[in-house]
């Protein structure tokens, strides 16, 4: 079948990117730390997870804006300590964390932008919204984040980052996606996991990550 462009590879997890060129606008780098699971349902953590590292694969592609990669940033998951500390051992300037509570086709996602050098938030925001929106929300927080570095938050809509695509419009598919990536990078049962992917490539044959996810597997 013929699948959708998919805008992030199965297979990346993100990559430590160095900015290029001048970098007037964005002289900045950033660690996305794990989101926190507040669902009732603790096995929704690997949602939350996902949402993180959906966010970080989004940033990478934003010109002149160093990225910590995924292993240094999910080290960190759980540990007691300040965005300072984190981002001194990071080496980055800014720190993005924030909440995930989803239920049923519902989900809240609480964001917070920290510069880490002055120990204070620049930037903050809550999204209730459908499940459906999901996309839209990565959006909002990446171009967000890009236009509070660039030190105007108004012009979050008049200069967008990145434009983030839903590559797939079946949220079933989606959220089993996200769970056997989960499982693949953890190494974890992967003949179930394989399974997991043929089922999101059954559910969305046009689902190209699904289908990435599945030859990685």
């Amino acid at each position: 079948p013929t699948v959708r462009d998919s805008a992030i590879p199965a297979g990346e997890v993100g990559a430590v990117k160095t900015p290029k060129g001048p970098a007037a606008d964005l002289p900045k780098s950033i660690a996305v730390l794990p989101f926190v699971n507040m669902s009732d349902d603790p096995g929704n953590q690997f949602f939350s997870d996902g949402i993180s590292e959906e966010l970080l694969n989004v940033l990478v592609k934003v010109p002149d804006l160093g990225v910590a990669s995924r292993t240094s940033s999910f080290a960190y998951k759980g540990k007691e300590m300040g965005a300072a500390e984190i981002a001194r051992e990071l080496k980055v300037s800014y720190i993005l964390e924030g909440s995930v509570r989803k239920a049923g086709d519902k989900v809240r996602i609480t964001a917070q932008l920290i510069d880490a050098a002055q120990d204070r938030h620049i930037w903050s925001e809550t999204y209730d919204r459908q499940l459906t929106d999901i996309f839209a929300i990565q959006d909002e927080i990446a171009n967000a984040i890009v236009a509070a570095l660039r030190g105007s938050l108004s012009a979050a809509k008049a200069a967008p980052a990145v434009k983030v695509r839903a590559d797939t419009e079946n949220m079933q598919a989606y959220e089993l996606y996200l769970k056997a990536r989960e499982n693949f990078i953890a190494r974890r049962d992967l003949s179930e996991t394989a399974g997991m992917f043929q089922r999101v490539v059954q559910l969305d044959p046009k689902f190209a990550r699904g289908w990435e996810g599945l030859a990685a597997v």
